[in-house]
C-alpha cells in the first residue's frame, strides 16, 4: 500500500512510461478484460462461501476441545473432583487420528531395557472397545524397531485395580492385518518439550509413561466432506492443537509424524500464559475485553505497516537496482553483432537516467564500466540479504506464537503482490483513494484474527483475505482504471504517458529529473493535482506536446 507513495515529481521519465504501457496493454487486452468481469461476478461468490466456512469453522473448533475430554476420561486421565484433566508433566502422549467412528483410548507403559525385546514387536494395540494404535507413532518413541511397522500384532489390556487406566501387556496371538483402521495423522505431544525430544534409548531406560490415544476421525469431523477437507488441507494440526490448549490448559509441545518414518517433523509450541489470554478461563468483562481488543489491534496495524513498509522499501530498490543487469546485456549484445536495435545502451541510458548516466559519464571518459555494474548488483544482493533477514525476524519478533509452516512467508508473498499491483496499476484517483485502505484494512483484519486466538485457521483467513483483495483489484480496474484510461488526456488526473499517474510530489531537488528520488519519499504523501498552483502544473502540460 505504500506503493503509492514512490511517486516523485519526474513523473515523466522513461521507466514510468514503460509502466505504463504494461497498465496500457493490460487493460486494451480483450481476453484479459473477459476474465477481469467474470472475476468481479465471480469473487464475491468465493469470498462469501470463504468468510462463512471460516466463521462457522472458527466457532466449532478454535478455543474448543470436542472429543479429546471423553478420551482422557476413557483413558483414566481425569480428575472427576476438579473435573479437569489429569496428565502428568513428564509423560508423553501419543495421539492418532483414525478413520471409524468410535472414541479409544489406553495407557502404555514404556519397557524397561529388561523387557524392550519382548514388546519390540507390538506396533497395534487392542482391546474390547476396539482401540488401534498407529504403528508409527510406536516406532517414533522408540518401542518398535522400524522392521516392525506394518506387522500389527494384537496387545491384551488389563484394567488396573488401583488407579482405574489400563495397562499394556503383549499377547502373542497376531491380529488380522484389516482390523486396524487406517491411520490419518499421529502426533506425540508433552507438556515439556524435553520430554518429547528425548532420545529412545532415554526413554526406554527411565520408564516414562506414553499414553496412547486413538481419537476416530468422526468425533473431530462429523460430515465426511469436512472430514476430507480437513485431510487435504492439514486441518487436523489446529484442531488437535485446540483440543489439547483447551482440555489441558497448560503449556505443550506437539510434533506431528509423517507416515513412512519421515525425517521432516513438523513442531508446534505454546505457553499457558497464551492459552489464557487468548480465551480466559473464568472470562472477562466488558472492559477487560475492550481493553485486549485495542491492544490486538494496534499489534496487528503495526504489523502490517512495517510488513508492508519493508516489502515496498525492497520492491522499490529491486526496481532500480535491477536495471543495471540490463546494461551489461545490451553490451554483450552489441558487441557481438545481434542487437536489435530496440535494446541499445543508448535506449537504456534514457530509459534509466539513474544509472544511464554514471554509464554515459564514464563511457565519455573512456572508464571501464564495470566497477559501475558490480557495485550496484553488490548493492542488490545486500539488500536482498537484508529482506530475507527481515523476513526471518519478524517470525520471531511480531508472529511471536506457533502458525502453520511458511504462513509467514505466504503473507510476505502476497505483500509483494499488493506492493506491484500499486506500482502497475494504481494511477487514477479513485483507485489511489479506494484501494490503498481497503488493502489494508483487509491486512490488518488478517492480523487481527490471528492475533485474537492461540491457534485459528491461518489458512483459511489468508485464502479470504486473498480473495477479498483480489475482487478490489479487479473492480478498481474495471470501474477507475479502465474509464480512467479513455479520459481527456490533458487534464492533469487522466494518466497518460507525459503524466503515467494522477498524483504528484513537489520536485524537492533538481537531481530528482535524473537521480532516482531518495528512499524516505516513499513515505510522503502524493497529493491530486488540485493541491498544486496552476503555474506549478505548467511544466506538466506542456510536456503533453513534446511526448511522441
Amino acid at each position: 500500500w505504500l506503493g503509492l507513495c514512490s511517486i516523485f515529481a519526474s513523473s515523466a521519465m522513461e521507466f514510468e512510461r514503460a509502466l505504463f504501457r504494461i497498465h496500457q496493454r493490460t487493460l486494451y487486452s480483450h481476453p484479459l478484460k473477459q476474465a477481469r468481469l467474470q472475476a468481479e461476478k465471480g469473487l464475491p461468490w468465493a469470498v462469501a462461501a470463504l468468510g462463512t466456512c471460516l466463521a462457522l469453522l472458527h466457532v466449532d473448533y478454535v478455543g474448543r476441545a470436542r472429543c479429546l475430554p471423553s478420551a482422557l476420561r476413557h483413558a483414566g486421565l481425569w480428575n472427576t473432583t476438579l473435573d479437569a484433566a489429569s496428565f502428568p508433566d513428564d509423560a508423553l502422549l501419543a495421539l492418532t487420528i483414525v478413520e471409524g467412528d468410535e472414541i479409544l483410548d489406553l495407557k502404555l507403559q514404556m519397557p524397561t531395557s529388561a523387557t524392550a525385546a519382548v514388546h519390540e514387536k507390538a506396533p497395534v494395540v487392542s482391546r474390547d472397545s476396539g482401540l488401534k494404535i498407529a504403528s508409527h507413532n510406536a516406532a517414533r518413541l522408540g518401542t518398535v524397531p522400524p522392521a516392525a511397522v506394518g506387522a500389527p500384532e494384537k496387545v491384551a489390556v488389563s484394567a488396573s485395580a488401583t488407579d482405574g487406566t489400563a495397562s499394556a501387556h503383549v499377547a502373542s496371538t497376531a491380529a488380522a492385518s484389516d482390523s486396524a483402521p487406517a491411520v490419518i495423522a499421529s502426533y506425540i505431544f508433552s507438556i515439556d518439550r524435553e520430554v518429547v525430544l528425548m532420545r529412545p534409548s532415554v526413554l526406554r531406560s527411565h520408564n516414562f509413561t506414553v499414553h496412547n490415544l486413538s481419537v476416530s476421525e468422526r468425533c473431530l469431523a462429523p460430515s465426511r466432506t469436512l472430514g476430507d477437507a480437513f485431510r487435504l488441507l492439514d486441518g487436523f494440526d489446529g484442531i488437535v492443537i485446540n483440543e489439547l490448549a483447551y482440555t489441558l490448559r497448560t503449556s505443550g509441545y506437539l510434533e506431528r509424524i509423517e507416515p513412512g518414518g519421515s525425517d521432516e517433523i513438523e513442531s508446534w509450541a505454546w505457553s499457558a500464559a497464551q492459552v489464557e489470554v487468548a480465551l480466559p478461563r473464568k472470562g472477562r468483562t466488558i472492559f477487560e475485553a475492550i481493553g485486549r481488543k485495542a491492544s490486538v489491534l494496534l499489534k496487528s496495524f503495526i504489523t502490517v505497516f512495517l510488513i508492508s513498509s519493508l516489502t515496498g522499501f525492497f520492491i522499490r530498490v529491486a526496481v532500480n537496482g535491477s536495471a543495471v543487469l540490463m546494461f551489461p546485456m545490451a553490451i554483450i549484445s552489441q558487441a557481438a553483432g545481434q542487437n536489435s536495435g530496440r535494446l541499445t545502451p543508448q535506449v537504456l541510458i534514457r530509459s534509466f537516467p539513474w544509472i544511464g548516466v554514471h554509464v554515459d559519464i564514464l563511457r565519455r571518459a573512456g572508464r571501464p564500466l564495470w566497477p559501475l555494474f558490480k557495485s550496484h548488483l553488490i548493492f542488490l544482493f545486500l539488500q536482498s540479504f537484508a529482506y530475507l533477514s527481515c523476513n526471518l525476524a519478524w517470525r520471531f519478533i511480531l508472529y511471536h506464537k506457533s502458525s502453520p509452516e511458511g504462513f509467514e512467508e505466504r503473507v510476505f508473498s502476497f505483500c509483494s503482490v499488493l506492493e506491484l499491483y500499486n506500482l502497475i496499476f494504481v494511477r487514477s484517483l479513485s483507485t489511489a483513494a479506494v484501494f490503498p485502505k481497503l488493502a489494508m484494512g483487509c491486512m490488518v483484519w488478517l492480523h487481527f484474527y490471528i492475533f485474537s486466538s492461540l491457534y485459528p485457521f491461518f489458512s483459511l483467513a489468508l485464502a479470504t483475505c486473498i480473495a477479498v483483495c483480489a475482487y478490489i483489484m479487479v473492480y478498481c480496474i474495471n470501474h477507475y482504471e479502465e474509464p480512467a484510461l479513455h479520459a481527456d488526456p490533458f487534464n492533469h488526473t487522466t494518466p497518460t504517458s507525459a503524466h503515467p499517474r494522477a498524483l504528484y510530489l513537489p520536485q524537492l531537488s533538481p537531481s530528482w529529473t535524473l537521480e532516482a528520488a531518495p528512499l524516505w519519499t516513499m513515505f510522503y504523501p502524493p497529493e491530486p493535482p488540485s493541491a498544486y498552483t496552476e503555474e506549478a502544473m505548467r511544466h506538466i502540460s506542456s510536456e503533453e506536446y513534446l511526448v511522441p
